[in-house]
């Protein structure tokens, strides 16, 4: 089963929870050094992160096109690449790529036609119980 974040509704296997604590800070906040990042994010929180951890989460988020960076001087400044309101779109996107790199572009285009046909709402759900069973 995917688990999927309170906040936005992006499976965790996209955005896991410190990374979505990590775009919340750069979305509230604006470009960021990772220790803004990770005085902010340890600032309230019972366990504290360590610098690299912080670091790790804003490169990954970097290689996932979710921020922007730009050197200054020996170390990085990280803005969000993409506005809150527009993540799920954007992996909305990413996955529809995924699937039609796997199943072909007509697989998607008779799933699409099927979805007019009934409710959006049941058709979906049937699908994420589908991919969550196994086969």
């Amino acid at each position: 089963m995917t688990a999927m974040n309170d906040t936005l509704g992006v499976p965790t296997a996209v955005l896991g929870p410190l990374e979505q604590r990590v775009m919340a800070r750069l979305w509230q906040a604006g470009p960021q050094a990772v220790g803004e990042v990770m005085d902010a994010l340890n600032g309230s929180a019972e366990r504290q992160l360590a610098y690299t951890t912080v670091m790790t989460i804003l490169v990954r988020l970097h290689e996932k096109g979710l921020v922007r960076r730009q050197k200054e001087r020996r170390h990085y400044r990280y803005t969000a690449a993409v506005d809150e309101s527009s993540l799920v779109a954007q992996v909305g996107r990413r996955e529809l790529n995924r699937l039609i790199e796997r199943y072909g572009a007509a697989s998607v285009v008779a799933f699409a036609a099927e979805l007019g046909e009934g409710d959006l709402a049941d058709r979906l759900a049937t699908l994420a119980r589908a991919r969550r069973e196994p086969t």
